[in-house]
């Protein structure tokens, strides 16, 4: 194998491959040219950017005013056709549903079954519950049927399907929740007035849609299940709570010794007769224009027992209407129902003497329609009850005010309580969906 050549560059070649000093010379930039690429102090302060718009830039990259993102977060996601349909379905199984708790609650079925269930391991057949109540077998037998679908009941494991195979028990939280209005959790009450409240859907809301007057409270089951309703809060809240709390606890030291009290729309006469038997030395007198309620209310005051209590037909004596002045009044859920609220603002301003409290409870609510719309848990709930009953009452005269369920808000009652002459409101309690007032002038 030949060895390889070298090709060896001629000494030329290498003399031309080579740059000389002149050219070198050329490529090196003088200073001055140096200096202008290099650019004066000033020049570089200028391009930096000072530490507060540096800061500003970052901000507004980061954040969002709260304007734009309430715009960005009001802007609904369209729904599908499965959550029209759901929406439709849930409306009529609830509505079916609640029937059936009525029925349940009516009838007497939840206290028989805590009954009847007492023990630990205890059951019971529709047999059993039939006899009970004395109500015909096959009609338990469906309703105790549905209840064990809808989750009240448990249907037991076992064989057969006759109703001596059927067993059925009826769990402590259900007791409690609608057979025990004792405990704390009894919630079962307001069941009572819903199908009334359909039935007005059916019967007398489309003619006031059209003709713009709604109806009065009139109804035995309404009245009786706002009365039971408030009941548990009356124990549970107004007695342990509102009053030890109000004034500073002023209040409280003139009922224990004893004032006139008075209570506008007391419908069943419920916090009345509690406050009554809590407080011997006051006397409390109740004002209220519902037939049904006030028959309920002298019912209750009969069966009470109470000597210190005296009920009043508001609409031959209203409150305000005699000289004599209270030092303490209470109004419980009243007036957002109320077709002329500010004239039983108007009423307490002149019962009530110079140093006297006004306790003032109404429906919590949103300040606004947009509010409770978007941050409202039960609005819809609660705009259905406005629509069938508290609405309705409120527009049941052809100059009501109709502020509705939800119309009572912290600034209206404020404005209309200035109104009034009122120069201290302030909210002193919100439990259980009720916001209390504490209105002195």
């Amino acid at each position: 194998m030949a060895p390889k050549r070298v090709m060896k560059r001629p000494a030329a070649a290498k003399q031309k491959m080579k740059r000389p000093a002149a050219a070198k010379q050329k490529m090196k930039r003088p200073a001055a040219a140096k200096q202008k690429m290099k650019g004066p102090a000033a020049t570089k302060q200028k391009m930096k950017r000072p530490a507060a718009t540096r800061h500003k830039k970052v901000t507004a990259n980061k954040s969002i005013p709260a304007s734009q993102k309430a715009k960005r977060s009001s802007v609904p996601s369209e729904p599908s056709h499965a959550d029209a349909h759901k929406l439709v379905w849930d409306s009529i199984g609830g509505a079916m549903k609640a029937s059936q708790l009525y029925l349940g609650d009516r009838l007497g079925l939840y206290q028989a079954l805590r009954d009847l269930c007492a023990s630990k391991d205890s059951s019971t057949t529709a047999l059993q519950l039939a006899d009970r109540c004395g109500l015909q077998v096959r009609w338990v037998r469906e309703w105790c049927a549905q209840q064990a679908s809808m989750g009240v009941l448990q249907l037991l494991d076992g064989e057969g399907d006759d109703d001596a195979s059927l067993r059925y028990r009826l769990p402590e939280a259900f007791v409690d929740v609608f057979a025990d209005k004792d405990s704390p959790h009894y919630d079962i009450s307001l069941i009572q007035m819903v199908p009334a409240l359909v039935n007005r859907a059916r019967t007398s809301l489309p003619e006031s849609f059209q003709s713009g007057l709604g109806i009065p409270y009139n109804d035995s089951d309404i009245s009786m299940a706002i009365d039971r309703h408030h009941a548990v809060q009356i124990r549970d809240v107004v007695i342990p709570k509102v009053i030890p709390a109000a004034s500073g606890g002023d209040v409280l030291k003139k009922l224990t010794a004893g004032v006139r009290v008075a209570e506008l729309g007391c419908g069943g006469g419920n916090l009345m007769l509690a406050m009554a038997a809590k407080f011997p030395n006051s006397t409390f007198h109740g004002y209220e224009v519902s037939d049904e309620s006030l028959a309920l209310a002298a019912s209750n005051i009969a069966e009470s027992g109470l000597h210190n209590v005296k009920l009043h037909d508001a609409r031959i004596e209203p409150l305000g209407g005699s000289k004599e002045l209270f030092e303490v009044v209470t109004t419980f859920d009243v007036i957002h129902d109320a077709p002329n609220p500010a004239e039983l603002i108007g009423q307490v301003k002149s019962a009530l003497s110079s140093s006297g409290t006004w306790l003032l409870a109404d429906i919590m609510s949103k300040d606004s329609v947009r509010s409770n719309v978007r941050h409202h848990p039960g609005a819809s709930l609660m705009y259905a009850f406005s629509t069938c009953l508290c609405m309705s009452c409120a527009l049941s005269t052809k100059d009501g005010a109709g502020l509705g369920t939800l119309g009572f808000t912290v600034p209206v009652a404020k404005k209309m309580l200035g109104a009034a002459g009122f120069s201290q409101v302030r909210v002193l309690d919100e439990t259980a969906n009720t916001r209390w007032f504490e209105v002195s002038h």
